[in-house]
Parts: C-alpha cells; structure tokens; sequence
C-alpha cells in the first residue's frame, strides 16, 4: 500500500498546536444505527468451508530479491506504454539512514526482477562538472501531469537529472539551489506547461546555519526542464526578501475576472522591507500574499496582508493568517480573538471561484494553532479540522492530542461541528474518507478515561451520511480466527466494537500499524488492522487484519496477525504478508475472490515486509514486495543477513498472472455473469439517493479484465429524512431529530456577518447535509431550503456582508439597461433609414431638434458614467485575492518510516486514504 497522509487531503499548520474543546464538544451518538448488507454468521462459514486454498507457483519460483545497499525509500511509476506505465523507479536511503540513497530503475511491463539496475553511474556519467558522491542521491521523482514521460528526478545534492522519454534517458542539470542540499527544495510542475518548473530552494547561508535569520528561501522559475533557472526573488524588485509558500495561478481556471494565464504566480512572502527571521518563524504576520502574473517581471502585487500559508482545494482557496493581523484580508481593521496566542493562533479564510476571502466560520469561541483539510468525495465541499489553542496549551506535543472535525456547508465558509476530539499526533489526524463511496468517512475519536495511562482511549467510528452521524463499527458477525474475537458474548457496541489503526499508529511508541486504506478505483474495498473490544488496542499482539467489501459497515478477519495489504484491478486483487512487526516471513497472500479465498505465494527468502507496493491506481498485477533482510538464525534459517551496521533492502516482484500460470483467467463480464453480483449501497440511501454498482462475488476464482471498471450508478432520488441533515451552525446535536445551543458559541462572536449577510437559518436548527440530493426538504426543515435559502429556492444563501452582491446587483442592472437602449437604438436607424423617405426624416428632424440636443447632452453625461463605472470595476477587481497551494514538506520529522510519498508524507492522488502533513 502507498501509505502516508492525502495529496488533495491537506494540512496547514504553523508550529504548534493544542487541545481540541471540552468533551461536552463531542456529537451525540444518534439513536440510527448503521445497517448494511451482512453475509451473516451461516454464509461465512459456508465460504470458509468451500475455499480451496492453494500454494502457488507450482512450477519454477519467484525470482530472487533485487537487494539495495539500504532500505527502499519510495516507488515511482512514470512513462507511458501506451497501457499504463513503462518504467519504475525505487528510490533508496542513503547510507546515513536519510532519505536521498541510490536510486534503481525497472521495466514495469515486464515483471521481472532481472530488469532492475542501479543507475548512479548512468547519474555520474551525465553530469558535466563537479560532483561528490552525495551528490548522486535521488530524493524524489516528479512526473509532468501534461506529458507521462517528462520526468525530474529530485538529486539529493547539487545535481539533478531529467528525463523526456519515460526515464529511459536522463539528463543532469544544475541545482539551482547552488551549495544547499536538493532535498531542502520543493519542486512544482506546472499544470499545463510540461518543462516549466517551479522550486523553491534554501540560500547559501542555510548550509552554515540552519536557525540563521539569513537562511531564508528563495523561488526559482525554469521553462526548459531545468536546463536554466531564474531566481524570482531576486528578480522581485526588491518587492521580495524570502518565500514562504507558493503555488502557479494555472491551477485555477480563472482569477479577478479573466482567465489564468500561464505566468501567473502566487506566493507567500516578506516583502524586501521585513527583517530576516529564517526558515520557519512560525504564523508570522510580517508575511504577504503576493501575486504576479509574468514571472516578477513587473512589481508584485500585495493581494492580502499576513497571508502565511495557503491550499487549493477545487475551486475553493484556503489562506491561513496569523489572529494577531491588525486587518483583515480586505485591508479593514479586525481585532484578535481574546484568546489568541501570539506566533502561535492563526485564522484561516476561504474565497470560492476567485471572490473576495472571508473568514471559515467555526462554531468555537476560541483560537486555532492550525488546520487538517480533507476534501469530500466530489471535491466540491471540505471538511475543516481544527487544532483549537486553548488559554496555557504549549503545543501539539505537550496538549491533548486532538482536532475538532467541522463538516462544509453550501457556501464553502460556513461550517459545523461534525465529530468532536479526532485523535491527532503531532501534525496528523486519525481522519480518512471511504474512498469510492460519497458521504462515508471513517476516524478515530479520543474518549477521557481515568483508568488509562494517558488519559484517554482512542474509538472508531463510521460516517455514512457525510458526517451528520457517527456510529461504531460492529464487530464481524463470525470470525475466521477465534483469536481476533476478544469480546465478552452479549456485551454492548459501546463496549465491544471494531476499532482500526489510523494514519497516527505509524508513528505509535508501541510500533507502527497500518492504518486504513482505501483507493478511489475499488468502492467499498477497505483493508485495516485492528482489534474487537472496548478500544483500540496498540499492543503489538492485539492487531488482525480485516475487509470490507461494503464501504466499511461489515467486516471480516483476514488474518491473526499485523499484515501490510494491497490491492489492484479495481480490488479484484488483494495482496497481502506479515508485516514486519510479525517478524520474518517467506509467504505473501493474494485473493481473486474479494477475500473469501487466500492463497499463498512462497518467496526464495524470508524478510522483513515494510510495505507492498503497485502500480498507481492498481492499474497493474505486478504487485512489488518491498522490506529489508532478516537475521540469519537457528529459527529463521532461510534469512541472508548475517548482521552489520545496516540490513539491505530487499524487493521481491510478484508477477501474479505468470506465477498462477494456467490457472489465472479472467472473469467474464457478460450481463448474466454469475462472476459479478448488483450490490446496493448503503442500507437503503446514500447521500438522498439510491445507488448500485456491479462488483465480484466471492464463489469464482478470476481476476477483473483490465477494461472492467466498477461504476456507481445513480437509481432515484429518496425523501429527505432526519439522516439527511445535519445541525446548523452554532448548534450540536443531542438527539436523533433535535439540535440544541452549543455551549458558549455565540453567532456574534464566532461569526458575525451571519447577522448581516443573506444566508436564512431554520428555526429547525437544522440544514442538509453537503452534497445531499433528497427531495421534499421541507418535510424536515420547514422554512428555507436546507442550504441557507429561502423555502422553494435550489440556490444557497450567502453568508457575506452582502457588498459583493449589491455590486454585481448594480453592474447587472447597468448592462441589462444598455443592452436595452442599444436595442432601441437599433430599431430606430433601421426605421429613419429603411422606412422614412428624405421629407419625412425632414419634418422630423426640424420637429425633433431641440430633444435630440438635449438628449446629446444627456448622452454626454452618461458616457462620462460609463467611464467611472469602468473605472471603478477595474479597482474593484485589483484588489480580488490571489490563490495557490501550500507546499512546505521539508521537515525531518516527515522522514519517519520508509516508503512514504513524494515530499514526505503524502500520497499519490490514486492511493490517498488519510491527511498528509505540510507545515
């Protein structure tokens, strides 16, 4: 599995954070429980009894391991071959342990073992010039999302290498980062422009001291691969004295009025006046959001004062900005909250389709230290979780460990409360969606408990409604191994639920556990570690591994004991092996069946499995089994390392199809085909909807042809129920149809222009849930639309002061009133010239001459109009906020376990199954 934390699932963050609210924050458990579509405890066991296990291959082997002098850092797929991607690339440690090692280079076609190659002499032959040997380190590989084979691969030192052909070719260039280390830089391909690149790198003085207040970033442009560079900052006019955050502007469609260009540019930074104050001063209100739209080459523009750090999400711009920022970001005084936190308190505001940035409402009258965004299923909505910095919190590491997850609304800006105390560690959260299935997430909440070490325990629970209800997840109705069912017979769900190991138990004391994972391409396929019981439990012993078929509300065990999984073709294919907690393997498991059947893979030597990778979006059955050798023993025999400084990494190329042989076929995907099965998802509607899809069923041994993909299909809208909303701002759930005051939120505290703006609460307390197509609203809210508008409207209401609206009110009314009178203007030359003869125009000429002066006159005046009114739009415009994307990865806490995504812990957008830290 690609682990780590969501490319589009983002983080932003200053350098601390502290408790979430009070466990009187927490939403109710509703009365609904979950339903869903449960085998039952006879139909598992008449599985398990039909599964005809099978050890494979039963000719010839698998072959033997690539072996790497360190461990596998990451796989990168890229090219084109015109049916998925050509060449791999694996990029190792150093011998140091850091990221930036060796890097290796695979034919992903082919699936064989013999293809890999080290290719730091192919590195040290391109280079013209000088070079040390930490030089030939490769950090990262970058593909080009206009062109699959324009590849740029991220040196670790002063060099670093491209490719036009897939990888087969490289080609070394400068670091433009000149004595500083590559992977202290952060790389940008451009969204529509294949060899133009962005980066930005630290300055000289960082080599001599990090904490130095000259050690500042710069920003550098190339439109040539690399090939040359321009350094922006410098360029900046002395507008720009380091960057901070940056992003191209082509990654929206449109900004103030126009659209995008290619040029365009927006970064956070001090502007040339500032003091030095390095890398990482924390949320600083000395920062700019600037914008430039060609390449610096005239001054910048200052869009918003204090802007700091800043996410693209859709179409909606998320800008973080210190609470101590004497104005807000239309330059009007604001006052900082009276618990804010110098340095450490930030506000963030959103602008949606390019508008003027207003501040996300959050139901809390305290003060936050940074932010987790996790889009929704149709990145139309996101869900905000906040880090709350209460009055005498230090940080994330000294305070309670959670975030307050707030759930979208319809205007993007107002939110509420959805779960209260997500488990967070350090700058992560225990929240994922299901991916494939709209409306269901899944997270781990922190419950006070006095009889435990730390004070809390962390629970599971399932969202299947987008948030409006939580519940826990029952336990499998049978179990395959008695020793995963460690519950008391007859006990509650509250005390006996399942409970799965999130994206924080990487990071956990007692070892790491991999966490849920779910990928866009397989709806309703999860795969997760975990125990039955009260809590979750980090003992290294209490971990099984389970599946879900159903998007997460039945479950089965797939195994004893702590596995590291995969999936491909759709999740048809799952893989999986003990993970290295487990100790030593020589055995991987894969299922053709939806995990009724596991057969067994034997490798040619045991290791110590870290992780499984595949091919982006499990596009492919070559499955790559990635760890490090194991210690030779009287137990473990077949282990190769015989003990030293370090253990090499091992990878193993599982090529399915050729090692099952004749017995791989392909299911067949006719109408009547009892390979697949019509399954309805949800216990009845998903999101106002009834939905279905085609997926396997679990009594055939085949695998999903390539050109089968599972679609969701849209059957009917449902009536609206009390499942379909949720409470409105300011206000929390106590039962399944009332939503009560939160305590101490107040709206003209915690958001004020609800009192002026346009956007229409219910006396219901009550909106509909983001995204949700039910139909007859007003059976359950009475009195507007569900989405902040009038009853009978389908727009929602707008939350704003309502300015932006009275000028497009007027600018409409001006346009419509010209189209009008050109109209008649018209009209009239073609009656004077087609319809009146020569005396006629005469007499009236005479008659009308004394109107038409003063009509000229009038028309005089108007014109002079036109031309303020022209004027005035242009200003207007000027100052709309620009936008971007946060892209600060270069923290070394991100460098926790190996195999984590390109910069640090991100995922590729195919395999994201939880947030990912920027700072």
């Amino acid at each position: 599995m690609k682990f780590g934390f969501i490319c589009s699932v983002v983080l932003v963050w200053g350098i601390a954070a502290g408790f979430g609210p009070s466990a009187s924050f927490v939403l109710a458990t509703s009365t609904r429980s979950i339903q869903g579509s449960s085998t039952g405890e006879e139909y598992s066991k008449s599985l398990q009894s039909s599964c005809g296990a099978a050890s494979y291959p039963k000719q010839g082997s698998v072959d033997d391991a690539v072996s790497f002098d360190g461990r596998v850092q990451d796989l990168f797929w890229v090219g084109d071959s015109g049916n998925g991607s050509r060449t791999a690339f694996a990029v190792t440690y150093a011998s140091n342990g850091y990221p930036g090692g060796p890097v290796w280079r695979g034919d992903a076609t082919k699936g064989q073992a013999g293809t890999w190659e080290d290719v730091t002499e192919e590195l040290k032959h391109s280079i013209e010039g000088d070079y040390e040997d930490d030089d030939l380190g490769v950090f990262a590989v970058h593909q080009s999302p206009v062109n699959a084979n324009t590849v740029f691969l991220q040196g670790n030192g002063r060099w670093h290498w491209t490719s036009e052909d897939g990888g087969v070719t490289l080609k070394a260039v400068k670091s433009p980062g000149l004595l500083t280390k590559g992977n202290r830089e952060v790389v940008k391909f451009h969204p529509n422009k294949e060899s133009w690149l962005l980066l930005r790198t630290t300055r000289a003085e960082c080599d001599k001291d990090l904490e130095s207040s000259a050690c500042l970033f710069d920003l550098l442009v190339s439109k040539d691969l690399g090939q040359s560079w321009k350094n922006l900052t410098e360029h900046s006019g002395g507008h720009l004295r380091g960057v901070r955050d940056f992003d191209w502007g082509a990654k929206l469609s449109r900004f103030n009025g126009r659209v995008t260009r290619d040029e365009d540019i927006f970064v956070t930074a001090y502007p040339g006046t500032s003091a030095r104050k390095g890398m990482s001063p924390g949320w600083d209100d000395a920062l700019q959001f600037f914008f430039s739209d060609d390449l610096f080459q005239s001054s910048p523009k200052v869009m918003v004062q204090c802007g700091n750090l800043f996410e693209i999400i859709s179409d909606r711009i998320f800008l973080a900005i210190p609470s101590q920022c004497p104005v807000d970001p239309q330059g009007n005084p604001r006052k900082a909250g009276t618990s804010a936190i110098e340095n450490r308190s930030v506000t963030m505001y959103v602008s949606v389709h390019g508008g003027d940035f207003v501040e996300a409402c959050l139901p809390a009258n305290i003060e936050d230290d940074g932010y987790n965004l996790i889009h929704t299923h149709e990145e139309e909505g996101v869900f905000v979780l906040a880090d709350h910095a209460e009055p005498g919190s230090m940080g994330p590491k000294l305070d309670s460990p959670t975030s307050d997850a707030y759930a979208p609304a319809y205007n993007a800006s107002l939110h509420t409360l959805s779960l209260g105390m997500v488990y967070r560690r350090s700058y992560v959260t225990d929240f994922a969606r299901v991916e494939g299935i709209p409306g269901s997430f899944i997270s781990n909440q922190a419950q006070l408990t006095a009889g435990s070490r730390s004070g809390y325990v962390l629970k599971t629970k399932l969202t299947v409604n987008g948030g409006a209800q939580w519940d826990y997840i029952k336990p499998p109705q049978s179990f395959r191994f008695s020793q995963c069912n460690t519950c008391t017979p007859g006990s509650s769900l509250d005390s006996c639920s399942l409970h799965l190991h999130g994206a924080t138990s990487w990071f956990a004391p007692e070892g790491p556990h991999p966490n849920v994972y779910s990928l866009p391409e397989a709806p309703g396929i999860l795969l997760a570690t975990g125990n039955v019981g009260a809590y979750l439990d980090f003992h290294p012993d209490a971990d099984c591994t389970y599946m879900s078929r159903d998007g997460g509300i039945t479950w089965t065990d797939i195994a004893d004991y702590t596995a590291i999984y995969e999936m491909s073709s759709s999740g048809g294919t799952i893989v999986m092996a003990s993970h290295r907690s487990e100790g030593p393997t020589n055995e991987v498991a894969f299922s053709l069946d939806h995990g009724h059947c596991f057969h067994t893979i034997t490798l040619p030597q045991s290791v110590l499995v870290e992780n499984i990778r595949v091919a982006p979006g499990g596009s492919s059955n070559i499955f790559y089994v990635i760890g490090t050798a194991c210690v030779k023993s009287s137990a473990h025999p077949d282990c190769t390392f015989d003990g030293g400084s370090y253990a090499p990494g091992l990878m193993f190329v599982v090529n399915l199809p050729e090692l099952v042989g004749d017995d791989w076929k392909e299911c067949s995907t006719d109408k009547d085909s009892k390979d697949y099965e019509t399954w309805q998802i949800g216990d009845d509607c998903v999101l106002g909807a009834k939905r279905h899809m085609r997926r396997r069923t679990q009594d055939t041994f085949c695998a999903n042809p390539p050109s089968w993909k599972p679609t969701i299909q849209h059957d009917e809208s449902c009536q609206c129920t009390l499942g379909d909303v949720e409470c409105e701002f300011g206000y929390e759930r106590v039962s399944n149809d009332t939503c009560a005051p939160m305590k101490g939120v107040t709206i003209k505290d915690s958001c004020p222009r609800l009192l002026t703006g346009s956007y229409k609460s219910s006396t219901s307390h009550m909106r509909l849930v983001h995204n949700n197509i039910c139909t007859g609203i007003n059976a359950i809210i009475p009195d507007t639309n569900g989405k902040g508008g009038p009853k009978g409207s389908t727009t929602p209401g707008d939350d704003s002061s309502g300015s932006s609206s009275n000028h497009t009110s007027f600018i409409r009314s001006f346009f419509i009133f010209i189209i009008i009178v050109g109209g008649i203007s018209i009209a009239a030359g073609i009656t004077w010239s087609q319809c009146l003869t020569v005396d006629q125009q005469q007499a009236l000429l005479e008659k009308l001459g004394p109107a038409i002066a003063i009509l000229g006159a009038g028309f005089e005046l108007i014109l002079g109009a036109i031309v303020e009114a022209y004027d005035w739009i242009r200003a207007k415009l000027r100052r709309l906020p620009f936008v971007g994307d946060q892209g600060d990865r270069d923290d070394a806490r991100m460098y926790y376990e190996s195999l984590s995504g390109s910069g640090g812990l991100d995922m590729d957008p195919e395999d994201q199954s939880s947030p990912h830290p920027i700072r």
